[in-house]
């Protein structure tokens, strides 16, 4: 591997979409990771994403590159709304956009990456290092997987994550305990469910929140009552949705609506998969979780049948979302973690998504504080990777900023 002007760690929907940009933009730049690694590998099969058909594309710098164009030329019914559209839908979509734009993804792991006199050096598990001038940092939310206090003690064979569970056909006949209320553990419980396991989904909240079913048909006048937006409908989804608007409000509030935008909650249409079908234990947590041999003993706080109880299953899954701290990403070195401005964990970044590390990029959920919701869904495409590569063609020098102008202008 030789040294390049741009180098992306990650090839997920951010990764991808960089990468197809900077190429029109004749940038050179390499990808490196395995393409959709966590949409392939840790997502489980039978799931429907949250997002709308019309929702569930990944930004491209010219063309029809969207999932309604995938399912048209390989002979695939296809609806724009109220779909849903499946896993396997997607990972078929984002696999023709990959090998239509992003043909060259580097299949070798990012260990370290160290700054330097012009840049940065990136050492590799597989290969030899190279030098980058910029680095952007794509690697979606695996890393930052949360698992609460009261669990963490449980050894791996009695707990585990829900982003760790491919095939949930192999807890068929077992007794399992989802803990969470968001679409992952919703979803998690009910594809258990539907695999034959035992369910019992344990709810901090006193009810299951559901999202409001979106209309199948939109007028031109209900356009104008209900904004759509690649992130949600609604009023409300022109700030939530724009990274412009979200910038300017206030710290506390940025750090708070980041988390709870739309979540943790269920698609409307899990709903009945759910709701009397799964075993829902409400208005109660998780205190104390104690081995009990080859199974596992949970002890709530709140009341099963107007009493104080637990739980006895042979499996827990962690359906309680991610945390981001750039300190849980392994590539990056305590001193260059330490130049980089954070809040609540979270690297404070400029709207083209540089940290204050000049030439360090960080895309998707950690861009959350800074460019808002939408950076933890495939809308944050949309409406930060053109002004990603941007600024990177910027730093590069005059002659790829001019290009750039020109080619941006051209497709816009």
């Amino acid at each position: 591997m030789s040294d390049e002007n741009v180098l992306i760690i990650g090839a997920g929907p951010f990764g991808l979409s960089i990468s197809a940009h900077l190429s029109a933009l004749g940038i050179a730049h390499r990808i490196v990771g395995q393409t959709m690694d966590t949409w392939e590998a840790h997502m489980p099969i039978g799931m429907n994403l949250k997002s709308e058909p019309y929702a569930s594309d990944i930004a491209a710098p010219s063309g029809n590159y969207d999932v309604a164009e995938y399912s048209r030329q390989h002979g695939l019914p296809y609806v724009n709304r109220v779909g849903p559209l499946s896993l396997e839908r997607f990972t078929g979509y984002a696999a023709w956009y990959a090998k239509e734009l992003v043909p060259d993804v580097s299949d070798v792991t990012a260990t370290m990456v160290n700054r330097t006199d012009d840049g940065f050096g990136v050492a590799f598990a597989q290969t030899q290092s190279l030098g980058a001038k910029i680095v952007v940092v794509a690697t979606g939310v695996l890393p930052h997987a949360h698992i609460p206090a009261e669990l963490a003690g449980l050894p791996a064979d009695l707990l585990s994550h829900s982003a760790e569970h491919r095939n949930l056909e192999a807890f068929k006949g077992r007794d399992v305990a989802v803990v969470g209320a968001g679409q992952s553990a919703l979803e998690s419980a009910a594809l258990l469910h539907e695999a034959g396991a035992n369910v019992k989904l344990i709810v901090r909240r006193p009810k299951i929140a559901w999202v409001d079913p979106n209309p199948e048909q939109i007028s031109r006048l209900g356009h104008l009552r209900r904004p759509t937006t690649k992130l949600c409908e609604g009023w409300h989804c022109a700030v939530w949705n724009s990274p412009d608007a979200f910038r300017r409000l206030p710290k506390d509030m940025r750090i708070a609506k980041a988390k709870t935008v739309l979540g943790p909650a269920g698609a409307a249409w899990l709903k009945n998969r759910v709701e009397g079908v799964v075993e829902v234990l409400a208005g109660c947590q998780v205190v104390k979780a104690v081995p009990q041999g080859s199974r596992v003993r949970l002890e709530l706080d709140g009341e099963i049948d107007g009493q104080p109880d637990a739980v006895e299953v042979d499996h827990v899954i962690a359906g309680t979302g991610f945390r981001i701290d750039v300190g849980n990403l392994g590539f990056l070195p305590a001193d260059l973690t330490a130049k980089i401005e954070t809040l609540n964990g979270f690297p404070v970044l400029s709207r083209a998504c540089e940290s204050t590390v000049p030439g360090l990029y960080f895309v998707g959920a950690p861009a959350t504080v800074s460019l808002g919701p939408s950076q933890r869904f495939l809308a944050g495409t949309h409406n930060t990777v053109r002004q990603l590569t941007k600024s990177v063609a910027r730093r590069l020098g005059s002659t790829a900023a001019e290009t750039a102008d020109r080619r941006i202008t051209a497709t816009q």
